[in-house]
């Protein structure tokens, strides 16, 4: 078992730089609705992708004037969406602004008219050169949580824009307390990621389930943390999909981790940790309802809890490779060989 790596000494400022840019994402966004924006697409590929859950989550619940969509930056270029136009925005994600996908979708949205916003790591780069606004964080491990913060802003701004102002803001007077938040978060969830390291670190296979934009999460934890940086068999299941055949597979061997958030669909989640109680030898949850989350409000804390609870996996990730000695920068595959 090696050491559990440090929060990064930078965290909190990280989150604070991608805070810093919310004025000027108000003032793009206004702009674009202005010139007609009717629809918006949040693009990237993993963990990128993943990241949008949260975004997309308040847009599909709070505006019914715009129109919105995730989807991995592959599909977006070869399914060629009748709406992507002009009236189009897409908020393309990548860490290094240069994944091969993610920067054609860009381009393929540019060359259909669509205005992009462009998410990754500070510095020049594709991202920066396309996007008509490029929005950026600093060079570091910690990554996860500016790039959340980038999208909700963005989503944000749209709510501001299509007669959900009031929502918009009881979310944006917690967004300053992130920083913090979402570190206390990382301290306050060792003992679950020890938890979970236990059960986890020789199993054979294990499940990780999420319902609503907790299913982004469980599969950035299954594909990105631990089949991609841990070289672990993993699989994400939809909550409300997990009663429709795959709990036919929970046994002895077969770890169950449920993660939790406190937004409009943790019931999907709760009926599965109740299920895994019952009958999974080897069980752990991820629940940010145990978290104190300090400076957050309780108006905003069901929508912000979902950025809590991916800031909490990630942490969970460095138990688990701690315990199983296992280096999260090792890739057999991505960025060795071509694909």
């Amino acid at each position: 078992m090696n050491d559990i790596i440090p929060i990064p000494d930078d965290f909190e400022a990280c989150v604070q730089h991608a805070l810093d840019q919310d004025d000027q994402t108000q003032e793009f966004i206004a702009s674009a609705v202005a010139n007609g924006l009717e629809r918006v697409y949040l693009v990237g590929c993993g963990g990128s992708h993943f990241g949008t859950y949260p975004a997309f989550d308040l847009l599909d619940r709070y505006t019914d004037g715009i129109s919105a969509q995730r989807i991995s930056s592959a599909e977006l270029t070869s399914r060629n969406p009748v709406g992507l136009d002009s009236r189009s925005l897409v908020v393309a994600a990548s860490h290094s602004g240069n994944t091969p996908e993610t920067l054609a979708a860009a381009e393929f949205a540019k060359s259909k008219g669509a205005t992009v916003i462009g998410i990754s790591r500070q510095g020049e780069n594709g991202l920066s050169r396309v996007g008509d606004l490029h929005l950026d964080y600093p060079d570091t491990i910690s990554i996860t949580e500016p790039k959340l913060v980038l999208n909700e802003q963005v989503a944000l701004a749209l709510l501001d824009n299509f007669g959900q102002s009031e929502k918009a803001a009881s979310i944006r007077g917690s967004l300053g307390a992130l920083p913090a938040a979402l570190r206390a978060t990382k301290e306050e969830i060792a003992e679950a990621g020890e938890k979970i390291a236990d059960i986890l670190f020789d199993a054979p296979f294990s499940y990780i389930v999420g319902g609503g934009p907790a299913y982004g999460m469980a599969k950035m934890m299954a594909w990105c943390y631990f089949m991609e940086m841990q070289w672990m068999n993993s699989a994400a299941i939809n909550g409300a999909d997990f009663f429709h055949g795959p709990l036919e597979m929970i046994g002895e061997d077969i770890p169950l981790v449920v993660l939790l958030a406190e937004d409009e669909s943790r019931a999907l989640g709760e009926r599965v940790v109740r299920f895994g109680q019952n009958y999974a030898a080897h069980f752990a949850a991820i629940d940010t309802a145990t978290l104190s989350l300090p400076g957050i409000s309780a108006e905003a804390r069901p929508d912000l809890s979902v950025l809590a609870l991916m800031s909490a996996e990630r942490r969970v990730l460095d138990h688990v490779a701690a315990r199983r000695g296992h280096d999260t920068s090792a890739r057999r595959y991505m960025y060795k060989v071509k694909y």
